[in-house]
């Protein structure tokens, strides 16, 4: 649809040279009408009209006067009938008395005749008295045609119109013919030299010249097509945002169009966005440069514009964010199968806890820690009171819900720098960073409580289910060799807890160590 419309807009479009030419001609004929108005310079066809359509009463109302005297009336209908054969703008005469009788008339008078008594005559209606022995007799009564012309057959003869028409024409065919030899002189595709249109024809962005007022002087071939234009002639004296692809991309306020500030500042403007729809579907995206043009005095004479086609780019940054996106969501898809990987390595499946490998791993670097700083470090050994009773009575998944309860209650009265970790069985080692012995044992009583109070109740599969645990602590000497050794300690305390009657917390002393 818009290329027909193009195509339609070709096919009527003027060339530069007839239209001005068309608009000097309508202002001669409406100076050449003007000066008639005031001056008379044409004949007035009123007053020609006026001098016949007298002349043919006087002769009518001669010779009616002249059969009314010698009592001729009989005749006066032939003599009607023969002046309006000869005379066509006569449409009906009457003979009218002074009593107002009508003593003979022709045609539709009384449709035609439209003066009331005593009203004076105009070019229509012409009335002329009739005296006999100085006393009036009566009057002939004349209806012409209108003198004023009724409708665009009337008015083409016109003298002073068919003047105006003819001078019209001779001076468009003068004024175009002139013109057009003087437009090429001003044609800036006639000032150009070839070459140079050649070699902007050449460069791979598009390539506009304007002057001060936005006007288009010079477009290389390369943006035309971008702007569904193909030939110089539609584009020279335009002003570039006329362009129906490149309007609707440009903002409203003329003001803001990039060559109109590089204009208005004499500074570049680079790197403008610019999306021209091509089609439905299609967008043409370009980077819009626009560097003023300036006289040897600084003065701005135009503006320079280039187009840069980065439609491509635009698809293939498009499809790289695309791939960017995928490569994001395949590393967090990997991270979390990492995730997972990880706590299946470091974690106790039914627990959650730290597993016995994972839990050396982050005790070597706090014991490390402690001997090289002088860090306070403790270490809480626990295991749950008659565990294989409860395996025995109440079946494994019953064991198992005990060992997750016990876990819950550990991992909630722990801080996020506690290691908590099943060191085997029904067997749980905490490690507690930067707390005294004396700490460590305010914690482990809290959890003895805790598991005392708690985990049995959430055993829902078994109704009053006692559940409690036996607890042994150490804390980080300078004597001791490795962290194995320090569990060692935890390890005795806690056998020595469980000896004692169990449900209770012991700190390793070095009798504990010695007699174990």
């Amino acid at each position: 649809m818009t290329d027909f419309r193009l195509r339609l807009q070709r096919a009527f479009a003027l060339r530069p040279a007839l239209r001005i030419g068309f608009g000097l001609s309508c202002m001669v004929m409406a100076l050449l009408l003007a000066a008639d108005m005031v001056f008379k310079v044409m004949p007035d066809p009123q007053a020609t009209l006026r001098s016949q359509r007298t002349y043919i009463g006087e002769a009518l109302a001669t010779n009616v006067a002249h059969l009314i005297e010698f009592e001729h009336e009989e005749r006066l209908a032939q003599v009607f009938a023969d002046l309006r054969a000869r005379e066509a703008s006569v449409r009906s005469i009457a003979v009218r008395r002074a009593d107002g009788g009508i003593i003979a008339q022709t045609g539709d008078h009384g449709n035609w005749w439209r003066l009331a008594p005593g009203e004076a005559s105009n070019l229509d209606n012409t009335r002329l008295v009739l005296s006999m022995d100085g006393e009036r007799w009566g009057e002939v009564q004349i209806a012409f045609t209108p003198a004023t012309p009724e409708g665009l057959g009337q008015w083409l003869p016109v003298p002073s119109l068919v003047l105006a028409g003819i001078l019209g024409l001779i001076c468009f065919g003068g004024f175009a013919v002139y013109l057009k030899r003087v437009l090429s002189y001003l044609d800036p595709s006639t000032i150009i030299p070839e070459r140079v249109r050649r070699a902007y024809d050449a460069l791979p962005c598009g390539v506009v010249i304007l002057d001060t007022a936005g006007r288009i002087m010079l477009m290389n071939s390369t943006l035309r097509p971008w702007i569904g234009k193909t030939r110089d002639a539609q584009l020279t004296g335009k002003p570039l945002e006329s362009l129906a692809t490149l309007g609707p991309a440009l903002p409203a306020d003329r003001d803001l169009h990039p060559w109109v500030r590089a204009m208005r500042t004499g500074k570049p403007t680079l790197d403008e966005h610019l999306e021209l729809k091509a089609g439905e579907d299609s967008v043409v995206r370009l980077l819009v440069d626009s560097t003023p043009i300036t006289d040897g005095g600084g003065k701005v004479r135009g503006c320079l514009i280039a187009f840069n086609n980065v439609t491509h780019i635009h698809a293939l940054n498009t499809r790289l964010l695309g791939t960017m996106k995928e490569l994001e969501q395949s590393k967090r898809a990997i991270e979390e199968k990492n995730a997972e990987l990880l706590k299946l390595a470091t974690r106790d499946p039914l627990t959650g806890c730290l597993n016995r490998r994972a839990l050396f791993e982050k005790l070597d670097v706090l014991f490390a820690n402690a001997r090289d700083q002088g860090l306070s470090l403790c270490c809480i050994m626990t295991d749950i009171d008659h565990f294989k009773s409860f395996n025995d009575r109440y079946g494994h998944a019953v064991g198992d819900e005990v060992l997750k309860a016990v876990s819950r209650v550990f991992a909630n009265g722990l801080r996020d720098q506690d290691l908590l970790g099943r060191y085997g069985g029904e067997e749980f080692c905490l490690i507690l960073p930067g707390v005294s012995v004396e700490q460590a044992c305010v914690i482990a009583e809290r959890l003895r409580a805790s598991i005392e109070a708690e985990a049995g109740a959430s055993v829902r599969s078994t109704q009053n289910l006692r559940v409690t645990s036996s607890f042994g602590v150490s804390v980080f000497t300078h004597d001791l060799a490795d962290p194995a050794e320090m569990i060692d300690h935890a390890d005795k305390a806690l056998y020595a807890a469980k000896k004692s009657g169990r449900n209770r917390v012991t700190t390793a002393t070095p009798d504990i160590v010695q007699a174990a």
